[in-house]
Formats: structure tokens, sequence, C-alpha cells
């Protein structure tokens, strides 16, 4: 009978492990980032609502894409304004592109399927964007016009649990940097929101 019950602990241990590991690599590969190639726009992802956690535009004839080997995007909420970080190369070094908005403030991140189908203009006077590269200063950018368009949000359930939000939609602004008017154009993102990179805090 004890040996039975040694069997059984066994099985059911070994059983929990595997569903645990089994998990753990989804959420890995979920947050995993698959760069498919658009051919009609050379160097950028191509533009999708699955998650991909991908971004990609071009800064005048130059790319700024995310890349595997650098967290694509983070979203900081503090009490009234949501930050939305997007972070991989531009010309050769790591790049974080920062969007706030004042005035939304999602507590977690299945909450911000509140997003979809909606428009931001980013010239609006509660929108803020700055721009840093590798170990320089962050630097404001004046916009002169532009809007992020989040075409999609949706939560995705794994086993019926909700594992992430995505959120997909374009991006396309003009501003100025080093004094030097830039149209950011062709903007597309897909990004994979869960526990690993959203934040909520108050300060």
């Amino acid at each position: 009978m004890e040996k039975r019950r040694y069997i059984h602990f066994v099985a059911l241990t070994l059983a929990v492990a595997a569903i645990m590991s089994s998990c753990a690599y989804d959420s890995y590969e979920l947050s995993k980032t698959v760069f498919i190639p658009d051919y009609e726009n050379p160097g950028l992802p191509i533009y999708s609502e699955w998650g991909y956690n991908t971004f990609g535009m071009y800064v005048d004839r130059s790319t700024f894409v995310s890349t595997d080997h650098i967290l694509p995007s983070k979203i900081i909420v503090n009490p009234d304004t949501f930050n939305i970080r997007l972070s991989g190369i531009y010309q050769s070094v790591s790049t974080t592109l920062l969007i706030s908005v004042v005035g939304y403030a999602p507590r977690d991140y299945p909450d911000l399927i509140s997003l979809n189908d909606s428009t931001i203009n980013l010239r609006d006077d509660n929108c803020i964007i700055t721009l840093r590269k590798f170990s320089e200063e962050a630097v404001k950018l004046p916009i002169i016009e532009g809007y992020i368009n989040f075409k999609k949000a949706q939560n995705l359930y794994v086993d019926k649990e909700l594992t992430k939000t995505i959120l997909s939609g374009t991006i396309q602004f003009k501003t100025f940097f080093d004094g030097e008017p830039v149209a950011i154009t062709n903007g597309r993102f897909d990004l994979g929101i869960g526990y690993e990179n959203f934040y909520y805090y108050t300060r």
C-alpha cells in the first residue's frame, strides 16, 4: 500500500513539474521576437497582429527596429501617465523611443484592451516623446505632426489563462533630430505585454 502511494506521489510530482516546465517554456516562447521581413519595406518587420514582439519604422532612410537581444517594449504607468518604451537599434546603436500620454493610466496589462481601435494625436499637449541613444541623455522631441494608432488590442489566453495583451498598430510623425527635420514613416508594432514588461507604480 505504501509503495503504491509512493508511486502515485512520484507520478503526481512529475506531472506537476512537466506542467510547470511547459508553462515556463510557453511564457518564454511568447516573449521571443519573431522578425519576419517586409520585402515591400526593406529592413522592417511585416505588420502583424500575432504578438511577434517586433516594431520598426523609417527615420528618413534609416531604420529603427527591434532585435532579438533587446526587450522591445516596456509599459510603465505612473499614477496619471502611460509610458510606452520601444527599444531597438537605430544607426547601429541601441536606442529607446519613449511615448508618454498624460491622463491615461491602466492599472494592469489586461486593461490595455481599452486602446483597441484608438488613435492618439502625438502633437496634443498631453503627449511627450523622448529619444535616447545608447548612453546619451534623453532628448525631448518637438512634434510637428503625427499619430500612433492602436489598430488592435487583444488578450491572449494559453490553456484558458490570460498570458499577454497584444498591442498592434502603426505610428508616424515628423520631428527634429539635432535641429534637422526628419520624418518617421511606415512605423508598425506588434507587442506582447505581460507581467514581465508592464509596470504600475506610484512615486
